[in-house]
């Protein structure tokens, strides 16, 4: 169900970024650029609270009474719809007028010619992303241990999506973005501090594979 979900909403963005290119004026519209900017910090917020759910469940914590499969399934389709933002956002970024990106910027870390390091962290926190979700999609005819190890890689796409917004973005140097990224930042330290130091508070049970089946 999430990834139609996902399929779906991302669809109707690209759709979207494409019309505003198409209506905007060359020289002063600003629809691309605000989509890359809105499209961003949105998919950030996204991989932020697939990452916070993730972490709940692995401590078998579930907040306001949500059954293990709402939890699941709140998971994974925070972490599509993470994917479809990341893709609105590279797409408005290719799209605009005035902002220098090409397809080569957008799947290659590293070359772009504005905040090269920056820029390609967040490069490299897309692909983390598309990994993981790929994974997560085969759960079912791949190994356990696979599936573990490469569901690991969302930590550091985490990390990386936050370094590339912090540093990258335009909206960082405002207040209300920089304590955004603070927060966030800090509830998954938080949990993560807590998933170390509490483990083996909960009793130890099936680990929860996802099945590529009804995602």
């Amino acid at each position: 169900m999430s990834w139609k979900v996902a399929l779906l909403l991302g669809t109707v963005m690209v759709v979207a970024v494409c019309v505003a290119r198409f209506l905007q004026d060359t020289e002063t519209g600003t629809a691309t650029w605000d989509a890359a900017r809105a499209s961003g910090f949105a998919g950030y917020l996204l991989l932020w609270l697939s990452t916070v759910t993730g972490i709940a469940l692995h401590m078998r914590f579930r907040p306001l009474q949500f059954s293990l499969t709402r939890s699941l399934e709140l998971h994974r389709i925070t972490s599509a719809l993470a994917l479809s933002f990341v893709v609105a956002h590279v797409l408005a970024l290719l799209l605009d007028p005035v902002v220098q990106f090409n397809v080569i910027d957008g799947i290659v870390p590293f070359t772009s010619d504005y905040r090269s390091i920056q820029v390609g962290m967040g490069t490299i926190a897309q692909w983390l992303l598309v990994l993981v979700l790929s994974s997560t999609a085969l759960a079912g005819v791949i190994p356990y241990s696979w599936w573990r190890q490469l569901h690991y890689l969302g930590f550091p796409c985490y990390v990386l999506s936050l370094l590339h917004g912090f540093t990258a973005g335009s909206d960082s140097t405002q207040v209300v973005g920089a304590l955004l990224y603070a927060v966030t930042a800090a509830s998954v330290a938080f949990l993560l501090v807590l998933r170390v130091v509490g483990r083996g508070w909960a009793e130890a049970s099936e680990p929860v594979l996802p099945q590529p089946r009804g995602l």
